[in-house]
């Protein structure tokens, strides 16, 4: 593809665009060849760049637990862990030619996430001990970070969270930037560009999304703006990886998406044979379809892990408008009923056809050999209903409903976001068992920009959604929201979460043992040891077991993943978790079509 840009003078030779030690990718099955264009389906723009390319300073290896070299080559890190130096490659080049170097970074860290017009909030992943972390250059190709206490989790917040680090090409975006750019020159352009404020203009350009002039050293670089129907990326010419025999990736020339407006029409695109390889978005409803067009369409169908519980119930423990009903999800005995009344086995048969795994297979060993959490999963609808008549809640209407000590009805509002509709229809299968328990539902799905806003007003019971922990205690501490009470979509306690996450400001604080769990979660951030950490961690998932602030229908989701026939590299079985920017972790960029 790029040979007569070459000839022409257009553009170096591949030795000359390469860095002096390139990454070196092995293959997952075999060498590749070079190939034309990989078709797939979007709905999110945003997921193009950070999932399909992430690229931070070190990354997550296809064991998804393990972090290894990327951008940086290697790091250091000192024994008390506060202090983390990162070696940058030596000779990595932006997509137009130019050097990656410390000046990129420090422009990230001094000039973005110091400038409190751009980053309002220092990030909470850079902080130890409450603390920001400062920054140094050493030189060309090394950095230093420094934090006030131990900070463990920092390596694999950088695989995750450092992933926009490389958005800030310091050489394209100074003349966007108040603190570089002529004044007179910004205030014309941000005028002409539509916008209000420099940092408006600002946020725009380093959105490849929206700027298909960013640089970037991603495998491939969109070439379209604004997408409506359809979007394009073609190869980065300067992209820093080779296969073992020395060619340099990607293999594929293009990716082309179908921007589809619903994620309903993404399997029709698959059995017509419109899709070379995807997993995001296709459910695991669509897995009869998908398997029964298989030849017609020319794919095979691989089961992947999206690295969380499938849906779940996620009680609010802080929920606003109705103090009677708070005090009840507050209750653990009416919890315990809820899960009690679940029939997972027969729910697994009707929607995972009997593949997904027993709930406790997502917890610790110490949680599974607990004497009592196990229990707490059995379908024991004459125990749950003993249980809600301890608890004095023993008269009901005439319809068979329960009644609160005040005589209203208990009618749970079972919340949840209309983009997924698989939660929705869980949801409707779940109030037919509770039914038998005399509790009454109202199942209230929101489209997205209206879900969190109700988030923050916390203004329902019962959440349905995923949780962030999978089969196995598969569990990524930077991303902890399902275990601890740290961000507003902490789901079962999401004004809790907004207090921690806006450092106090917005929420309520914390009560009891979710007071408990939050100063659990700083010891996990501040605890170098892995082994240590692990068993604060396993503490944590025994706290959330018991107190069933998440009641797990299922052992695990699945998502099929498409594979056209001949294309090659693509592991039969995988994660699809947004927590390790999957499915970068597997190298899309030596993912081929067999000539």
């Amino acid at each position: 593809m790029l040979a007569e840009l070459v000839a022409a003078g257009e553009l170096p030779p591949v030795d000359e665009r390469l860095p002096v030690e390139p990454m070196v990718i092995e293959a997952i099955s075999e060498v590749g060849n070079y190939c034309d264009t990989w078709r797939r389906c979007e709905t999110n723009p945003n997921h193009v760049s950070a999932r399909l390319g992430a690229e931070p300073l070190v990354a997550w290896a296809r064991d998804a637990q393990t972090v290894i070299p990327n951008l940086a080559q290697s790091w250091d890190v000192n024994e008390e862990g506060t202090e983390l130096t990162f070696h940058l490659r030596r000779g990595v080049r932006w997509s137009d030619g130019e050097p990656f170097t410390a000046d990129d970074v420090a422009f990230w860290f001094e000039d973005v996430i110091l400038n409190q017009e751009l980053t309002p909030a220092f990030p909470n992943w850079l902080k130890s001990g409450g603390e920001p972390c400062t920054f140094e250059k050493i030189d060309d190709y090394t950095v230093k970070l420094t934090f006030a206490a131990p900070a463990g989790l920092i390596l694999d917040s950088f695989a995750f969270d450092g992933n926009t680090l490389v958005n800030y090409p310091r050489h394209y975006l100074e003349r966007f930037h108040i603190d570089y750019a002529d004044a007179d020159e910004l205030a014309a352009l941000t005028k002409e560009r539509g916008f209000e404020s420099w940092y408006q203009l600002f946020s725009n350009e380093v959105n490849p999304a929206q700027n298909p002039d960013l640089p970037t050293v991603r495998p491939w670089r969109l070439v379209t703006k604004n997408w409506t129907t359809t979007a394009v990326a073609e190869r980065n010419p300067y992209y820093w990886k080779v296969d073992s025999e020395g060619k340099q990736l990607p293999y594929y020339d293009k990716v082309f998406w179908n921007i589809v407006q619903s994620v309903d029409l993404i399997p029709v695109r698959v059995v017509s044979g419109e899709v070379d390889m995807q997993a995001m978005y296709i459910g695991f409803p669509d897995y009869t379809l998908l398997m029964e067009n298989r030849e017609a369409g020319g794919y095979q169908v691989y089961l992947w892990d999206p690295g969380n519980s499938g849906s779940a119930m996620h009680p609010n423990q802080t929920r606003t408008g109705d103090d009677e009903m708070r005090d009840l999800l507050r209750d653990q005995r009416f919890r315990l009923a809820l899960s009690k009344a679940l029939n997972r086995e027969d729910m697994n048969d009707l929607f995972y056809l009997g593949l997904s795994k027993h709930v406790l297979d997502m917890y610790p060993e110490s949680v599974q050999n607990d004497p009592d959490v196990p229990g707490y999963f059995e379908y024991d609808v004459e125990g749950a209903n003993a249980i809600l008549d301890e608890m004095g809640l023993d008269q009901r209407d005439g319809e068979g409903t329960r009644l609160l000590p005040s005589g209203r009805p208990i009618r749970l509002m079972m919340f949840g976001h209309a983009g997924y509709p698989i939660h929705r229809d869980v949801a409707e299968v779940e109030a037919e068992y509770l039914k038998a328990i005399g509790i009454a539902t109202q199942i209230d799905f929101v489209a997205g920009e209206v879900f969190t806003p109700r988030l923050q007003q916390s203004d329902y019971d019962v959440l349905c959604y995923n949780a962030n922990i999978g089969p196995g205690a598969l569990f990524w501490a930077i991303y902890p929201r399902s275990l601890f009470p740290v961000e507003v979509s902490t789901y079962w306690a999401t004004r809790w979460g907004w207090y921690y996450q806006t450092g106090g400001q917005e929420g309520d604080e914390p009560e009891g043992e979710a007071a408990y769990l939050l100063e659990l979660w700083e010891r996990v951030k501040q605890t170098v040891d892995a082994d240590a950490r692990q068993a604060l961690i396993d503490e944590a998932f025994m706290i959330n077991a018991k107190n069933l602030w998440v009641i797990p229908v299922f052992g695990g989701d699945i998502a099929p993943c498409i594979v056209k026939n001949g294309v090659t590299n693509v592991p039969e079985s995988g994660t699809l978790a947004y927590q390790v920017w999957s499915p970068k972790l597997y190298n899309p960029e030596h993912f081929f079509l067999k000539q």
